[in-house]
């Protein structure tokens, strides 16, 4: 592409579900600041080989751009500066484009882009662009467009993945694998390259379906993954394709550079680091990190038979490679480890003839569902990786009674009034059940269809009405015995609140953010006063009767009047200095309460903070990431607090003085303890499914079992002697306690 000028590429239909705009039907974008930023990055991407027979394109990722901090900036645009130069066709972002995701950085990134280059870069979401920002995909559409999809260029199809959740920090690929099937159906015989922001495989478990996402692949011609997430450079080799995840450009001044090649086993692209010197006037340093070959499946791509059978003390595998290989190995699959990196040990298979044997210790497992993961190491290096399901016996507790599938996900808390449940689904479909007997399946009430449904519902005072919030801007008030809409209230952004009921003299007062406003509404839809949050929040609200508690994305927690929405104080809960930390250090998403006594806690990923109800004044802080677990109050008047890390703890709620402390399960986000009222046992379900027990008097635990190999941040309820759990899996499973 001598000639400065770019073809402007065929589009294909959007991914999924997460990228739902598409070019063709929004046609040009502009910056949310009103100045015109011509056609989304992309536009023109050459469709056919350069005039020098190859692909030449760029790769980057995590640039974190922050107008705040002007040293990260000024490298970013001598890294813009140099890719310009290079005149490539196109250019790939992986994502973790600004810090979180604000209006502000970018714009901040935009103006780092010299204007023939921008519209040749493609994107694809981070998680800094989605994890703090309930409009965080929307505002992604609205400055780079949809945030899946495919295009061709030069004889090879590549597709942007969006594996992205919203508020939450790992990947899911779910039910846009159907989407990625049928884009790669589309595509045939033409040789693949996919990029997205988290890297797959090895120690990378960052996406708790990856096997799901290996299987769906698996058929089609994908040679190469470029991801970003773990600012380093990684290459590895699995399943007969090759992974680069790139060195983060926010570290200094480096992209890659790949170009097409020939070899004897046909085309190839050579991927390589360039390094700019530290002045103008040092040459680059370039350095190759790998090569990806088009024409044939990279190592690793002989397919694997694998056999599990679990008993109390061990699992017995039998793994059978198709090719030849010079290693197995396995493990159980680390289900605790929530979108991190693990280096733990694989135990050796031994060989026998064809297959190979071992056992996995299961000593340490609780009954329930688990994975094993087995990797094949052939002669080239590269590995083979299957997945298989077991279930371990064994006693417990809570024995299941019943599933019903809703689908979707199920991630919102649930939502309970006498014996009927409702849970939510990111699919939209929201679903009442009564658990008033124990039979093997209960009764379903009805069945809705709604916008996407993140966070929980909730019922009004008579439990006559169910409060449910949706992404389509809208909180729907569904009547409870028919799940009809009985009013709808309107917002400019996603409701991905929880909504707040508060009973008032005048009766209940219903209380929701979407994103940067807090609105007050009577139990017929109509709106007595809005509010302003600053920047963002999209934690639950809480309420005396006398006043509104609210946290925010400025680090502060804030007190309204609940007659008339008028900020009456604030609290500052963070001392970090600049606006991102301040959002991802602060109360931002925490689920506010009252505690007994009348305080207020506001909790971080530091600090429980309790203040005073009319002052905001500091009563007491407990160090803890309280913010993802909503407390519980006893009836012996403590209060049950549990940390993202899974340390329960109960504190006196007038001094913040703990009674006792333990360590119950290894991570828990969103889904704090329920209370069996018969009991008092406190039941909590971690992020990654381990049910377990808390006697409430004096903090011991029992782990009673592994519900599912999926992720959960939904609080249960219990109702009529069930414990009734929601997941990721879109199954809503009810246990007899």
């Amino acid at each position: 592409m001598t000639d400065g000028t770019h073809a402007r590429m065929p589009e294909r239909t959007p991914l999924s579900r997460r990228g739902f705009l598409g070019l063709s039907a929004v046609g040009l974008g502009v910056g949310l600041s009103g100045a015109a930023r011509g056609p989304w990055p992309g536009a023109a991407v050459e469709t056919a080989r350069a005039a020098d027979g190859g692909l030449r394109f760029a790769v980057l990722t995590d640039t974190h751009a922050n107008e705040e901090e002007t040293a990260r900036l000024v490298n970013l645009r001598r890294i813009f500066t140099a890719i310009e130069a290079e005149d490539p066709q196109f250019v790939l972002h992986c994502g973790d484009i600004t810090d979180y995701g604000s209006d502000a950085g970018f714009e901040t990134y935009r103006g780092l882009i010299p204007d023939t280059l921008w519209d040749r870069i493609r994107h694809a979401p981070g998680n800094h662009e989605i994890r703090w920002d309930t409009s965080g995909r929307e505002r992604f559409q609205r400055w780079f467009g949809p945030t899946s999809y495919s295009f061709d260029a030069g004889g090879v199809h590549f597709m942007a993945l969006d594996p992205t959740q919203l508020l939450q920090e790992p990947a899911l690929f779910a039910e846009d694998l159907e989407t990625i099937r049928d884009d790669l159906d589309a595509a045939g015989e033409t040789p693949s390259i996919m990029f997205l922001h988290y890297p797959l495989g090895g120690s990378n478990y960052y996406a708790n379906d990856t096997e799901d996402f290996l299987r769906a692949i698996d058929p089609y011609p994908v040679r190469g993954i470029f991801a970003g997430h773990i600012h380093r450079n990684e290459v590895t080799a699995f399943n007969g394709l090759t992974q680069v995840a790139a060195i983060a450009s926010r570290l200094g001044p480096y992209y890659l550079r790949v170009t097409e090649s020939s070899t004897p086993r046909g085309r190839a692209l050579v991927v390589e680091q360039v390094t700019l010197g530290a002045t103008e006037a040092e040459q680059p340093t370039v350095q190759q990190l790998a090569t990806i070959a088009l024409d044939t499946a990279a190592s690793g791509a002989e397919r694997m038979n694998v056999a599990a059978r679990s008993s109390s003390a061990a699992v017995a595998l039998t793994a059978v490679p198709r090719g030849q290989v010079a290693a197995v190995e396995a493990r159980v699959y680390p289900q605790s480890v929530f979108g991190l990196a693990d280096t733990g040990a694989w135990t050796p298979l031994t060989k026998r003839g064809g297959s190979w044997h071992g056992a996995l210790d299961a000593s340490a497992l609780a009954p329930g569902h688990h994975r094993v993961q087995v990797r094949a190491k052939d002669a080239d290096g590269g590995h083979r990786y299957e997945t298989a399901a077991i279930e371990k016996s064994g006693s417990t507790r809570a024995r299941p009674s019943w599933e019903i599938e809703v689908g979707g996900q199920l991630q919102g808390a649930l939502a309970a009034h006498g014996s009927v449940v409702v849970s939510g689904s990111t699919s939209g479909r929201v679903v009442a059940v009564d658990a008033a007997t124990r039979r093997r399946r209960p009764q379903t009430l009805w069945s809705a269809q709604l916008g996407p449904v993140h966070r929980g519902a909730a019922f009004t005072s008579e439990g006559d009405l169910v409060i449910v919030p949706s992404a389509d801007h809208r909180l729907y008030a569904l009547d409870a015995r028919t799940g009809r809409t009985r009013w709808t209230s309107r917002f400019d952004k996603p409701v991905l609140t929880t909504p707040l009921v508060a009973p008032s003299d005048a009766g209940d007062r219903i209380l929701v953010t979407a994103e940067d406003r807090l609105r007050c509404l009577d139990a017929t839809g109509a709106t007595l006063w809005e509010a302003s949050v600053p920047v963002r929040t999209a934690g639950r609200a809480a309420s005396d009767g006398t006043r509104v508690y609210v946290g925010a994305g400025d680090g502060r927690g804030y007190a309204y009047d609940l007659r008339t929405g008028k900020t009456l104080w604030s609290v500052l809960t963070t001392d970090r200095p600049d606006k991102y930390r301040q959002l991802i250090y602060g109360p931002w998403d925490d689920w506010i309460e009252v505690l007994p006594g009348g305080a207020v806690l506001f909790s971080t990923v530091t600090d429980g903070i309790a203040v005073d109800p009319i002052t905001g004044q500091e009563l007491w802080r407990a160090t803890g990431s309280y913010i993802f677990a909503p407390s519980i109050a006893l009836d012996d008047g403590g209060v049950l607090m549990v940390t993202e890390w899974g340390v329960a703890t109960v504190l006196d709620p007038a001094t913040g003085a703990a009674r006792w402390s333990s360590q119950v399960v290894p991570r828990v986000v969103n889904a704090g303890p329920v209370l069996d009222p018969r009991t008092g046992t406190a039941w909590l379900v971690s992020v990654g499914g381990l049910l377990a027990a808390v006697d409430t008097s004096d903090g011991a635990v029992t782990v009673d079992q592994q519900l599912f190999a999926a992720n959960t941040f939904s609080t249960p309820v219990v109702v009529n002697g069930q414990l009734i759990v929601a997941a990721q899996d879109g199954v809503l499973r009810g246990l007899t306690i």
